[in-house]
C-alpha cells in the first residue's frame, strides 16, 4: 500500500489556530491530543491566493512548501510547534520530508530521509512505546491518501 500525504500536524490547540484561519481546513483528531490538517489542493490555493508575493523558497525536497505555506505556518505556530510533512511511498519505497515551525519561525528543515517524520513528531511532543515509533503512536498509517 502507498502513503502519499501533505499535512500539518501539531497539538490540537496549535492545529486549531491554523485551521481557524482557513475555511477549507478540516481538522482530523489524532491520539496524544494531536491533530492534523491535510494540505488539500483547495487549501493550498486559498493560502497561495491570500499571500500576494512571489515564491522565494529555495529548492527543497518539499513539493508544496512555498513562501505562502511558510507564511501561513509561521503565523499560526504561536501556541505550539507545527510540523509540515510530505510523504510519497509505494511498495515500501519512497520519500518523506518536512519542516518544524516554532514561535513563528522555521526551526528545523526542510529535511528529508528515513526518520524525518518521527524526528518532527518527537519535536512537537509525541511519545511512543517500545517497539513502536512516533508515526505509529499517532496512527498515521491509517491516513495514507489525501481526501478528495
Amino acid at each position: 500500500m502507498g502513503h502519499q500525504i501533505q499535512a500539518v500536524i501539531g497539538k490540537r490547540e496549535a492545529i486549531q489556530v491554523f485551521a481557524d484561519c482557513w475555511v477549507q481546513a478540516r481538522v482530523v483528531d489524532l491520539p496524544q491530543d494531536c491533530a492534523l490538517v491535510y494540505l488539500t489542493d483547495t487549501l493550498f490555493d486559498d493560502i497561495t491566493e491570500l499571500f500576494d508575493e512571489p515564491d522565494r523558497e529555495p529548492p527543497s525536497p518539499l513539493a508544496l512548501f512555498t513562501s505562502a505555506i511558510r507564511w501561513a505556518l509561521e503565523g499560526a505556530a504561536r501556541p505550539g510547534p507545527l510540523a509540515y510533512i510530505e510523504t510519497d511511498y509505494a511498495g515500501g519505497y519512497g520519500t518523506q520530508a518536512g519542516v518544524l515551525v516554532e514561535k513563528g519561525v522555521v526551526t528545523l528543515g526542510p529535511i528529508e530521509g528515513a526518520g524525518t517524520i518521527n524526528r518532527l513528531l518527537q519535536a512537537i511532543g509525541v511519545w511512543h512505546r517500545p517497539g513502536k515509533d512516533e508515526f505509529d503512536a499517532l496512527g498515521l498509517g491509517r491516513y495514507r491518501h489525501m481526501p478528495l
